[in-house]
């Protein structure tokens, strides 16, 4: 059977999935935006039965640090007598995942609502066959406190030897930290935050708005180290050595050359906008053909 039934305990040996021993060491979790939105989405799309969703949570394992990438939801149903999943798609999904990135990996799973139950131990007993130590992340989808609550865990095994054993969730760090595109995605969405007016796509608009933003953030960097100079502020090794990178990441180019790449860059756009409107009027007149015969 692919369910997990609450009325029978969840051995790894009555899955046909491959069983780690060596448990990994997890000082933090690093969530990535998009995890969030497939959450959120997913508990949006629920059946009307179920009160909570569930899914795989797919990343990576960096010394002691679980950095989330990816998550897909794992179709499940949740009485107050038993709970079901379909552990042949969860598993399924998770190595056509692996295909196409060979270094994403599962290492855990998610839930909608704050709550940890006994369900949620079984449900954790079939991840931790998948990977080493897997992470337990809740949401608050419901937003009781007014603001989305997020939870990391892991677990912890506790009993006896020889006897009755178990295991503990333990709260474990967490942060949440975007790419580049995310984070300007992040910003788009802000804007649109508390107001109906339509989102605005103009091209131009937005490359002058983050111009103006980077200017913005050069001035502040500007002040920072004119105070240092000056020694009103006292100097910070490390935050000295990220400006460098910053400066260094910078091409060494003098105007002639810039105004030549973008001159070229704007030709290439271009042909690219002409071929594509002579795409639609082709498809127009063979529409219209289409009818005429």
């Amino acid at each position: 059977s692919s369910g997990i039934n609450a009325e029978w305990p969840l051995r790894p040996g009555r899955m046909a999935v491959e069983t780690r021993s060596v448990a990994l060491p997890v000082r933090k979790v690093v969530i990535h935006p998009v995890v969030l939105f497939n959450i959120v989405d997913n508990y949006e799309r629920r059946h009307d039965n179920n009160k909570r969703v569930i899914g795989t949570l797919l990343g990576r394992y960096d010394k002691g640090v679980v950095i989330v990438t990816e998550s897909f939801a794992v179709p499940h149903q949740e009485t107050e007598e038993e709970v079901s999943m379909d552990m042949e798609y969860a598993m399924r999904i998770g190595e056509l995942q692996k295909k196409v990135n060979t270094n994403m990996y599962t290492v855990g799973w998610y839930s909608s609502g704050i709550v940890i139950n006994e369900y949620s131990s079984l449900i954790h007993a079939f991840y931790k066959c998948q990977c080493p130590t897997p992470v337990h992340l809740t949401i608050d989808t419901v937003m009781k406190e007014q603001k989305m609550k997020i939870n990391t865990h892991i677990t912890l095994p506790i009993g006896v030897k020889n006897g009755t054993e178990g295991c503990i969730f333990t709260p474990v760090q967490y942060s949440i930290h975007g790419a580049e595109a995310e984070q300007v995605s992040l910003k788009f969405f802000q804007q649109l935050r508390g107001t109906k007016k339509t989102p605005n796509f103009n091209d131009q608009e937005n490359i002058i708005t983050s111009c103006d933003e980077m200017i913005s953030q050069i001035n502040v960097v500007m002040g920072h180290v004119k105070k240092v100079l000056s020694g009103e502020v006292p100097a910070d090794k490390e935050l000295g050595r990220q400006i460098m990178e910053v400066v260094q990441a910078v091409p060494n180019l003098d105007s002639d050359t810039i105004t030549n790449m973008l001159n070229s860059h704007m030709q290439d756009l271009l042909a690219v906008e002409y071929l594509t409107y002579l795409t639609r009027q082709q498809l127009a007149v063979s529409a219209r053909l289409n009818q005429i015969l």
